[in-house]
């Protein structure tokens, strides 16, 4: 019985933890025949900071060995925000800063904390705690290439 009692606690606490991260999530709608329009959603009531985009880029300008992803980071999503990226402006940065032609890295996931500071990373297969360090990549700070907007179905 207090095995159960135990498992059901853990079960909440990591309900409630996951709770604000669990409402942040991203997709690439294509936009031409190699570009992709990033959409990143925040439909908590709280900001995420702190947000990196990671793409995986084996060919790009950088050592192999040590890694074969790139980031672009910036410091927030609003609460209830939707950010759509400009395709072009995320072309010329993974161009000019990083050696990668068009459509030659696939956005692979994002990172954030969320406003408790507990770090999160979201790719296809799901949402974890974020284990990615930073290594090559480029914080732009609030000078986002994003179109923000009210996000649907946020928890207001």
């Amino acid at each position: 019985m207090a095995s159960s009692s135990v498992d059901a606690t853990r079960r909440q606490s990591d309900q409630d933890e996951r709770q604000q991260a669990g409402r942040v999530g991203y997709r690439a709608e294509p936009a031409g025949e190699l570009s992709e329009t990033i959409v990143l959603v925040n439909r908590s009531l709280d900001p995420v900071t702190n947000v990196e985009l990671w793409w995986y880029a084996p060919d790009a300008n950088i050592d192999p060995a040590e890694h074969e992803d790139v980031f672009l980071a910036f410091s927030t999503v609003p609460p209830c925000t939707r950010m759509a990226f400009d395709h072009r402006a995320v072309d010329a940065y993974l161009l000019n800063n990083l050696g990668i032609e068009q459509g030659g890295a696939p956005l692979r996931a994002i990172q954030f904390i969320d406003s408790d500071g507990r770090q999160w990373s979201r790719d296809p297969t799901g949402l974890r705690a974020a284990t990615n360090e930073r290594d090559d990549g480029q914080d732009v700070g609030d000078d986002v290439p994003a179109r923000q907007e009210p996000a649907e179905h946020c928890d207001k």
